[in-house]
């Protein structure tokens, strides 16, 4: 299948961002860190105009697939159908990473000193129980959930509206239908958001590379190799279960993906990579309703489902 204008556009700005931040460590060394903070605009003007549609894209497109499917009964048959799946992912990504780590032992032979016992990590973490899960997943208010992009606290409160608009049949419409033409409208935006992805892409890979160099791919190479040998190897399984259902066609699946997987990949956002995902899905055939009830409760609980 012949690549789009936007892949080619983010490949080649992939390469230029190599060759520009490795520019920058020969020439300009001593510039090289200022370029690399400066540069990183362009990614984050970019994340944010993600994060700025991915509320109300999520709220429009789900609440539509729900009231579109006309009764509790279908909703809660596909919602069983998408959390089975979520849990088989999950336990098929947990026990192929047990099972690589064991034989690979990532991380051995890189001749890194372990830090302290009592060093901090940087990051705070705190134990999460069942209780601060469910408190955290209802909303106090939809207008803060979508502030803040909490996209589970938007899932729950669009399967609420959805299922009364579906409940209360004609009378509601007219606010399906104000919904649709909204969810057609962030798809329009969507669209011009894309258009800006090759800068994003150019500006988080030169600054990285300006940053660390290219020697850091020789020192962790082996380290990466046996990463990405474990994703392909979750691909494989997750592409063999696809083939299940759609036989042959998970090869055009997955050539009309490459594009949201490219931006995932290059900006380190799965955010990223929701809009032309959703965009993707519905153009290989996949049921809008369905799409646009899965993806999102994709995001919410199960990325690798």
């Amino acid at each position: 299948m012949k690549m789009n204008k936007l892949t080619v556009a983010i490949l080649i700005a992939m390469l230029l961002g190599i060759v520009t931040g490795q520019g920058y460590r020969l020439f300009a060394p001593t510039q090289a860190a200022t370029f690399a903070s400066d540069i990183t605009l362009l990614t984050d003007i970019f994340l944010r105009l993600i994060k700025m549609i991915i509320a109300p894209l999520v709220f429009t497109t789900l609440v539509v697939g729900i009231a579109k499917m006309g009764d509790t009964r279908t909703v809660g048959r596909i919602g069983a159908k998408t959390l089975g799946w979520f849990m088989l992912a999950s336990l098929m990504s947990l026990t192929l990473g047990l099972v690589m780590v064991h034989l690979m032992q990532p991380g051995v032979g890189l001749s890194l000193s372990l830090p302290d016992d009592g060093a901090s990590s940087g990051v705070a973490a705190t134990a999460i129980s069942l209780k601060d899960f469910v408190t955290h997943a209802i909303p106090k208010s939809v207008i803060e959930a979508m502030a803040t992009n909490e996209i589970l606290q938007i899932v729950v409160f669009s399967l609420f509206f959805g299922l009364a608009a579906a409940a209360l049949g004609d009378a509601a419409k007219p606010v399906v239908m104000l919904m649709a033409s909204a969810a057609e409208i962030m798809l329009k935006v969507t669209g011009y958001v894309m258009n800006f992805a090759p800068f994003a892409v150019f500006g988080a890979i030169a600054a990285m590379v300006a940053k660390e160099g290219l020697g850091i791919l020789a020192t962790y190479g082996t380290f990466m190799a046996q990463f990405y040998l474990a994703l392909a190897c979750l691909w494989l399984l997750l592409i063999a279960m696809g083939s299940l259902f759609i036989r042959r066609r998970i090869l055009t699946l997955l050539a009309m993906i490459r594009e949201p997987i490219l931006l995932a990949f290059s900006t380190a956002s799965s955010e990223a990579a929701y809009p032309k995902t959703l965009d993707r899905l519905e153009k290989f055939g996949c049921d809008k309703r369905i799409a646009s009830f899965v993806l999102p409760m994709g995001y919410s609980f199960n990325l690798d489902g």
